[in-house]
């Protein structure tokens, strides 16, 4: 009688070991790159909701805020008023910061917390929104 063995050898085992070691060696990076560009979205998304807020203040007020709060305040000056928002984004891959503040300019910073912050080149994206480009110039362009 034939003693027919069935299974996999241990040859085998390693061979699919090593094929799936050397994939994931060359996929992974890329993969973490996929990741870092999808949530530099956190950051858009935080930025045009602090543009839509400071819009709405510059409605009631002569100039656009340069700090946060819980709530719009109109003060003396622009680094005197609030704007209603967060310094950190949603997600919380971000933090933000107004500066530049004036009766027709400011300028939003996102700064890459976290695991972000290995984003090579895009630690930090800025929207300059001023008379001459009230959609905003955003920098730099690749992290758009």
């Amino acid at each position: 009688m034939k003693n027919n063995q069935k299974g996999f050898t241990l040859i085998e085992l390693m061979m699919v070991v090593a094929i799936i070691s050397i994939l994931s060696i060359l996929v992974y990076p890329a993969y973490q790159d996929s990741v870092r560009k999808a949530r530099r979205s956190d950051a858009h998304t935080g930025m045009m909701s602090l543009m839509l807020a400071q819009q709405k203040m510059r409605g009631n007020c002569p100039f656009y805020a340069q700090a946060f709060g819980s709530a719009n305040s109109c003060g003396v000056s622009g680094s005197a008023s609030t704007v209603k928002g967060s310094s950190t984004s949603q997600e919380g891959y971000y933090s933000f910061a107004l500066s530049n503040a004036s009766g027709n300019s400011y300028t939003i910073t996102a700064s890459a917390l976290g695991a972000q912050a290995s984003d090579a080149g895009c630690t930090s994206i800025t929207l300059t929104v001023n008379a001459s480009n009230p959609k905003g110039l955003k920098a730099p362009t690749d992290c758009w």
